[in-house]
């Protein structure tokens, strides 16, 4: 497994920050968690589970601080805005192209996640599980 930080630069030029769990073997499916409970010191006990996602699970996972939280750039307005849930589009978008991505990209969570979730999906993001046989992901 490998664990990498990254910035995913989106349409308007913010910088959102990233944590990647990578598996072994590649290319995988990807679980993205998009939080805004900054991922470097408040959240950072959650970092085993994402390790037992990507060890366990074989997924890619990708944790988000959301728009003007943690490490991300911008201004956190209120919860659930427009831009959040645009930048989350857009970095699935991303996480679908990489090298060690199979294109297909979910995302889960509970509370605050769980919502944003729900939201994004009713967008229906490139990358993501188009019907109820995909969303096996694999």
């Amino acid at each position: 497994m490998e664990h990498r930080r990254a910035f995913v630069t989106v349409a308007d030029g913010t910088r959102l920050a990233a944590q990647l769990w990578l598996p072994d073997e590649r290319p995988a499916p990807v679980v993205i968690e998009a939080l805004p409970y900054r991922m470097d010191d408040l959240t950072s006990a959650y970092a085993s589970e994402y390790e037992r996602l990507c060890e366990e699970g074989g997924f890619a996972v990708c944790r988000l601080d959301i728009r003007g939280t943690g490490s991300s750039e911008g201004i956190a307005t209120d919860e659930y805005t427009a831009a959040e849930l645009d930048d989350i589009y857009q970095v699935i978008a991303w996480l679908a192209e990489q090298e060690w991505s199979n294109g297909r990209v979910g995302m889960y969570g509970t509370s605050w996640s769980g919502f944003n979730s729900l939201q994004v999906a009713c967008l229906r993001p490139a990358g993501a599980p188009r019907d109820r046989a995909d969303l096996r992901l694999r």
